[in-house]
């Protein structure tokens, strides 16, 4: 096993890929829905209005802002998107 870059500069020179968060989160979002996984696991009730639209969101690289009243799963979906960084 290869140790694990110490610095930005031994990063760089490993060929780890440079790219932004939002990058990395709709790269790794589009991998999951070619796999034919859902973006965020487990939401019932939100496949017709919210996932959809958080899907183009997160695919297009937008800025997301959650609003809505209490219990409507603001929460558990920020928690899921974490899953997306590697």
């Amino acid at each position: 096993m290869t140790p694990r870059p110490s610095t930005v500069g031994a990063l760089r020179a490993s060929g780890y890929p440079d790219r932004t968060v939002k990058q990395e989160v709709a790269a790794n979002a589009a991998a999951r829905l070619r796999a034919g996984k859902p973006i965020v696991d487990g939401l019932v009730g939100f496949s017709e209005t919210v996932l959809p639209a958080l899907e183009t969101a997160v695919l297009a690289g937008h800025d997301l802002i959650m609003l809505g009243e209490r219990g409507q799963a603001k929460s558990r979906i920020l928690r899921s998107l974490v899953t997306l960084l590697d």
